[in-house]
């Protein structure tokens, strides 16, 4: 019997019956699944999948089996500024759906957002990731961009309007693709790219905004490499 739900829950902990929160109950009305016996399946976003029986009327769940998916041995990752607005929601919710692993928001000199409620981005994150079927967790940060590329100089490549290479598939193999503000990087912050020789690769088309940027870096990694 297939999950007529899936419910995301981190941490999570295995219980023989456990009870659906009153949010979580709103959703299961809201999809009209609560007139029938329906198996309703957690996920702790870990790979651990863990299918309740719910019957009518009822808010108990009763455990039925347990199932994991190892996780992704090839983790994939981006980092990014963060996106103005609304722009950020839209943004979480695709690379979530493409099964992207982990997003670095970076603060950059330039950066006109420089924080975001985690907590609502995650709940955003669990949303998308149960509607498409993800096993994982989209795994959110925010950090300085200086000192975080300083950390990981070796492992970078700049998607960069005014960069020096065509793009090619092969320059993201085992690297992490970053993508600046839309104000644009730092005189300071081209200058140390120049000085530690980090490839700028230039996309073919126009000049992205900020999150179509991280999509499509973040499908060339899942899909592409």
């Amino acid at each position: 019997m297939e999950p007529g739900l899936i419910l995301f829950r981190i941490p999570f902990q295995k219980k023989d019956k456990i009870e659906l929160t009153k949010e979580e109950v709103n959703h299961l009305r809201a999809l009209r699944l609560g007139s029938e016996a329906t198996i309703i399946q957690i996920r702790d976003g870990q790979g651990g999948l863990y299918d309740y029986l719910i019957t009518p009327h009822s808010k108990e769940l009763k455990f039925q089996r347990e199932t994991f998916v190892p996780p992704k041995a090839d983790r994939k990752k981006i980092a990014i500024a963060l996106p103005k607005g609304n722009r950020l929601d839209f943004f979480l919710q695709k690379v979530t759906e493409i099964g992207l692993n982990e997003v670095v928001f970076l603060v950059f000199r330039h950066s006109i957002r420089k924080e975001f409620n985690l907590e609502r981005a995650e709940k955003i994150v669990k949303e998308a990731a149960a509607q498409s079927k993800q096993t994982e967790i989209l795994k959110l940060s925010i950090e300085t961009a200086k000192n975080w590329m300083e950390a990981h100089k070796e492992s970078l490549v700049v998607f960069h309007p005014f960069g020096q290479k065509p793009f090619e598939l092969s320059g993201l193999v085992n690297k992490i693709p970053v993508i600046g503000p839309e104000g644009g990087f730092h005189e300071e912050e081209e200058t140390w790219m120049e000085h530690n020789q980090i490839p700028k690769l230039t996309l073919p088309g126009g000049v992205l905004r900020t999150e179509t940027c991280g999509i499509v870096a973040a499908s060339f990694l899942v899909y592409g490499t």
